[in-house]
Order: C-alpha cells, then sequence, then structure tokens
C-alpha cells in the first residue's frame, strides 16, 4: 500500500506541475480566424480563446457536448458552436478551419490515422494543428508498462491509451510536427500537411 500512495501522489504532484504549465492558455489564447476543437469534453478549453473569430467544436458524448455549450455561454468568443460528432467524420466543409485544436483526446480516439485524415481535409491550406497530448513514455522500461497498463486502463478511463505514439502518427502521415514543449509524457505540439 505505501508503494500506491506514493505513485498516486507522485502522479496528483505531476498533474500539478503540468497546470502550473498553464498549456490551457498556451494552446489557444492566441489562435485567431476559424478554429475547431476536438473532443471538447465539458469546454475547460473554451474559456481561453482570446482571438478566434469563431470556435466550433466537436464531442461524441452528448451530455458534455451540452455542458460544453454552457461554458460557451461564459466566453467571449462571438460564435461557438457544438456538435455532436467524432474526429474520423468532421461535420465540416474540406479547407474550411483555419486551426484544429485537440487537448488530450488522440489517446482516446478509436483511428487516429482516420482522424488525422480528416483534419488535414477540413484544414485551409496554412492551416495548423495544435495538440497538448500524452505519448508513449521515451524510455524503454516506462513504454513497456504504459503498453501492459493499456488495455486495463482504456476500461476506466474512455478508451484512453496511454501508449499512443501520436508524433510517430502524425509524421507517418505526412505531417510536419514539432514539440513545443514537454514535460514528461505531456508535449505541446504543432503540426502542418506536407
Amino acid at each position: 500500500m505505501p508503494y500506491a500512495l506514493c505513485s498516486i501522489r507522485h502522479g496528483t504532484r505531476i498533474m500539478n506541475e503540468v497546470h502550473r504549465w498553464n498549456w490551457r492558455s498556451r494552446l489557444v489564447s492566441d489562435l485567431t480566424g476559424v478554429v475547431l476543437e476536438i473532443g471538447v469534453g465539458a469546454g475547460a478549453n473554451l474559456l481561453h480563446y482570446r482571438k478566434a473569430t469563431h470556435v466550433f467544436a466537436i464531442e461524441p458524448d452528448p451530455q458534455r457536448a451540452q455542458r460544453a455549450q454552457m461554458t460557451a455561454m461564459r466566453s467571449k468568443i462571438p460564435v461557438v458552436a457544438v456538435h455532436i460528432a467524432i474526429a474520423e467524420a468532421l461535420p465540416f466543409a474540406s479547407e474550411s478551419i483555419d486551426h484544429v485544436v485537440s487537448s488530450l483526446v488522440f489517446c482516446s480516439v478509436d483511428d487516429p490515422r482516420q482522424a488525422l485524415h480528416e483534419i488535414r481535409r477540413v484544414l485551409r491550406p496554412g492551416g495548423v494543428l495544435h495538440m497538448v497530448e500524452h505519448v508513449r513514455p521515451q524510455t524503454p522500461l516506462l513504454a513497456n508498462a504504459a503498453s501492459k497498463i493499456t488495455p486495463y486502463w482504456r476500461r476506466i478511463a474512455r478508451n484512453c491509451h496511454l501508449d499512443r505514439a501520436t508524433l510517430e502518427t502524425l509524421h507517418t502521415e505526412g505531417w510536419n510536427a514539432r514539440v513545443l514543449a514537454r514535460y514528461g509524457v505531456f508535449v505541446r505540439i504543432e503540426a502542418q500537411p506536407q
């Protein structure tokens, strides 16, 4: 039991540090034009948009989408629309979005490659995908542990894969991706289609 308590305390400390990183604001506050947020959840990021002219959001869970719409009403963005949809089938016209945002979402998307294909489709030329995601640990020991835990973790954490190789997937799917910041397994990424 002491080891379990130590692990919980360590995990809590890491998450507190990640929140002090102020990642939500850093991810979205300077985005301009038309923005699409994938997997908006209850809308925690919506209060951090400062410069966007329109923000569209998708969320597969109807209850969370409703909460996000309520959060959107408190935001300072002129237009926010929340759609019930998945990343693999975006309900938007081709080349209609300036920026796509994904925060802690790609770990749970059923088909990341199809989601990236859809994001590429809706982005305007020069558009950018902005992500904060947790990715497969870099050290072999931790990567192996994440792979062993993932089948159980997915059941309790909404399909979250602790061992997703999101950066590698971006590269193999033809995206120029660069890491802007890293905190442990959490990375802030900007990517553009090649």
